[in-house]
């Protein structure tokens, strides 16, 4: 899957390198100039990102933390950042799943 492939290398290019920088889910659809116009864009949006993400950090490529929001509302969020794999290759791989190709 090519636009997957594309997708998590354009998700990396926003990432920080710190954990300090760590960003949001909302941030880095911001960065990478997502559409979101309406609810149900923010929700299609939040949940490719939500799954790509995951993805990367089962790779290795991205670390994440659990943080309260500081301001409004105390809700939980997500922040990440890009790390270096460990181990396997660090290439990514187009249509590489968990068991590989």
């Amino acid at each position: 899957m090519e636009g997957d492939a594309t997708n998590q290398e354009d998700i990396l290019a926003v990432l920080p390198e710190s954990r300090d920088d760590a960003k949001s889910l909302k941030e880095i659809a911001q960065d990478m100039e997502l559409e979101m116009v309406s609810y149900a864009d923010w929700i299609r949006v939040e949940r490719r990102l939500s799954s790509s993400l995951r993805t990367l950090a089962r790779w290795g490529f991205v670390a994440l933390e659990r943080r309260p929001r500081e301001e409004g509302h105390k809700f939980w969020y997500n922040a990440y950042w890009k790390t270096k794999p460990t181990g396997r290759s660090s290439g990514l791989v187009a249509g590489a799943g968990e068991g590989g190709i």
